[in-house]
């Protein structure tokens, strides 16, 4: 049985009490600790050791995320490169030059703040940075593209979504032209599959990102879907990702909470 933040408060769990946890929990903040608190039952000590292994799971589901959006991008990276170039030939990038359409309209926004955010980069690089003065590469955009643009270039599934949309419509065209081939391994022909998976891991990395508690959270069944997603782009990558990852050891160590 949980105990309220009421309750904590009202109880003096947070503040008055002149000890290192307390000092600790009062300088992390009363908001921060309370999901840790209330799992531990107020008890400052399980709380921090609770927060502490917290850190080492996100740390661990951040490895394998941060992986999993390199490989996600570069293979769909690879088919829209591909296509762009027979849309238009002689273009050299869909990120430098605008692509042909429907991947002109449907990435429009975050391809332009992608392409800002690598001109800003490079001309903020140090006169000893190996790059120095070089200019912004189609690589450089590509690693400032946001996880999100990945999942909005997919087939829309979501429960509201209409079929007759024009940027859905383009959305289908798309898979069925281009991002069909980045995941060959699997049998996903309207890309249902490959949108929940890399929508669900594009919310977790986001849940990450923001520093928020995974504690309700079934981490080992989304790190799943990173591995699944990376399988079906390439098994011999996704057994190096399983291999690397440290996310189920650190769930094994979840420490007690009373």
């Amino acid at each position: 049985m949980f105990i309220s933040f009421q309750y904590v408060l009202a109880h003096g769990i947070i503040g008055g009490v002149n000890d290192w946890r307390q000092v600790v929990i009062e300088r992390l903040s009363a908001a921060r600790m309370y999901p840790y608190l209330e799992r531990c039952y107020g008890n400052r000590k399980a709380a921090l050791n609770l927060y502490r292994w917290h850190g080492e799971l996100t740390a661990a589901v951040q490895t394998v995320l941060g992986n999993t959006e390199v490989i996600l991008r570069n293979a769909i990276d690879h088919q829209l490169q591909a296509w762009n170039k027979a849309q238009i030939p002689g273009t050299d990038s869909w990120l430098l030059q605008e692509p042909a359409a429907p991947l002109r309209s449907l990435s429009a926004a975050k391809r332009k703040d992608a392409l800002r955010r690598a001109k800003a980069q490079a001309a903020s690089r140090p006169l000893e940075h190996h790059r120095y003065g070089q200019d912004v590469t189609h690589d450089d955009v590509l690693a400032q593209v946001m996880f999100g643009m990945w999942r909005d270039l997919l087939p829309n599934h979501l429960p509201a979504a209409n079929p007759r949309l024009r940027a859905n419509i383009n959305r289908a065209r798309l898979w069925n032209e281009a991002l069909r081939y980045a995941f060959p391994h699997i049998d996903d022909a309207n890309g249902e599959v490959t949108f929940w998976r890399v929508a669900h891991l594009h919310r977790l990395r986001n849940r990450v990102s923001h520093v928020e508690p995974l504690l309700n959270v079934d981490v080992k069944a989304q790190i799943q879907e990173a591995f699944d997603l990376v399988a079906s782009i390439n098994p011999v990558v996704a057994d190096w990702l399983t291999g690397i990852s440290q996310v189920s050891a650190v769930i094994a160590r979840r420490p007690a909470t009373n």
